[in-house]
């Protein structure tokens, strides 16, 4: 079974429809898909659109300690607890915050409590989005909440790049953290690019020992996941 871990609806209006349509058309069997503030796509929002789709498409909720609009403790605990949605994605950089945040503490141990991961955003900032501030988003920070949760499942999304270092740091340190390979394209890969992300993987697995932690994700619609796949599977 494949499983793509990263996608998003509402980034470039794209719907679950489209995703699913591209997930035939790449053998790609499931998918994990993320709400967040940044693509101005609530959690209810998310498991409205993928209701018709529910054997194939999970929800990732999307919690920001800053917003006085975020879910409360109460709903995102329901809907761990009947299983609509399957982890929370949080946005460092794009928001100011620290992984650590005491704001985000709470929900935190209620993935701890259910099981479920909590999603990072790391490294890099998508350029249609203005005003991201890199220092929330260096993959180091991790640390921190890793070794004070080490119950807690952590994704580090995009391998924390430029700083694939420090997340194979984290990730050697903290066998509770996981990468995600997602983000490495718009579009198609080229030759060029194709090495590039092998040189990744490989920098990762020299200093991680930790090839197994590595989560396939496209971050769909960014990345055209047929493309995304045989990339992968090639190296």
């Amino acid at each position: 079974m494949i499983i793509d871990a990263h996608t998003h609806l509402g980034l470039a209006d794209a719907k679950a429809n489209e995703l699913v349509d591209s997930m035939q058309k790449a053998k790609i069997d499931k998918a994990l898909v993320f709400a967040g503030a940044i693509n101005n796509y609530s959690t209810e929002q998310l498991l409205q659109d993928i209701a018709p789709y529910q054997e194939r498409v999970y929800a990732i909720g999307s919690v920001s300690p800053l917003s006085s609009t975020r879910p409360s403790l109460q709903q995102v605990e329901n809907w761990l607890a009947v299983k609509q949605i399957y982890g929370l994605k949080f946005y460092p950089g794009y928001e100011y915050f620290y992984p650590a945040d005491v704001g985000l503490r709470p929900y935190l141990e209620l993935l701890v409590k259910y099981n479920r991961p909590a999603i990072f955003h790391s490294g890099d900032t998508y350029n249609g989005v203005s005003g991201a501030k890199l220092k929330y988003a260096q993959a180091i920070h991790i640390d921190d909440v890793a070794t004070e949760l080490p119950e807690l499942k952590i994704v580090i999304a995009h391998f924390g790049y430029p700083w694939v270092t420090e997340a194979a740091e984290v990730c050697y340190k903290n066998k509770n953290v996981y990468v995600d390979c997602s983000g490495f394209v718009y579009g198609t890969f080229t030759v060029d690019q194709q090495a590039h992300f092998r040189d990744i993987i490989k920098e990762f697995e020299r200093i991680s020992n930790a090839r197994d932690r590595i989560i396939f994700g496209t971050d769909w619609p960014i990345g055209e996941q047929a493309s995304y796949l045989q990339t992968v599977q090639s190296i």
